[in-house]
């Protein structure tokens, strides 16, 4: 038999052994598959509880962060003015103060405008702010009259402070980088360095008194 002929039956018993293997191999892989799923079946109940755990925690802060914030957007518009009379009584001292410092801002009739709506729009919006916080967090204090007028009165001039830092922003981009008092200041400063140079080219030397200058 030719050697090539005698080797066949050999190469044939070694492929059936190799598909036997194979076999086993994945039988065994099989196997191992199977136990890994009934190892995941398993846990597949902790994991659904764990995580349906999480669900109803979630929904329960949810919930109640929900609740605090409709408890608190209640109270605080509770305290906010319902009718034009209690606008007013809010608003209008605001408004006067407002009045009284855009009159008294140097300049044209806009930098009075600005200066005045900043004053009474700092000043009402920082009142009813601080107002409604305090109210919505504690509405009980608020029913003290005096402890009322106190949270308007102090939230009333933090906004007139921030509103007038505003205003001054403004203002210095309408008045090419200054603001009237700061331009009225160094007009002055100008004004009394002349009137100083004056006296003393005329030989009177001293410090030039009058016009409030001093």
């Amino acid at each position: 038999m030719p050697p090539l002929a005698a080797l066949i039956p050999f190469l044939g018993k070694a492929v059936a052994g190799a598909k036997g293997l194979v076999g086993l191999g994945g039988a065994a892989k099989a196997a191992t598959g199977v136990g890994s799923a009934m190892k995941a079946g398993s846990m597949i109940p902790g994991v659904i509880g764990s995580a349906g755990s999480r669900m109803a925690g979630g929904k329960l802060a949810s919930a109640l962060g929900g609740l605090g914030k409709t408890s608190f957007m209640k109270n605080a518009s509770a305290l906010m003015p319902k009718t034009a009379a209690e606008w007013g009584m809010r608003v209008a001292p605001d408004a006067i103060f407002g009045t009284i410092a855009g009159a008294m801002t140097p300049g044209d009739l806009g930098d009075k405008m600005i200066a005045g709506t900043a004053a009474t729009a700092g000043g009402a919006l920082g009142g009813l702010g601080l107002r409604g916080v305090v109210g919505g967090f504690a509405p009980k204090v608020m029913n003290n009259a005096v402890a009322d007028i106190t949270t308007e009165m102090i939230g009333g001039i933090g906004g007139d402070m921030a509103a007038q830092g505003v205003a001054d922003s403004i203002l210095r981009v309408k008045g090419g980088g200054t603001t009237p008092y700061e331009k009225m200041a160094n007009d002055q400063q100008k004004e009394l360095e002349q009137r100083i140079l004056q006296q003393y080219l005329s030989g009177k030397g001293g410090y030039p008194m009058g016009n409030g200058l001093v």
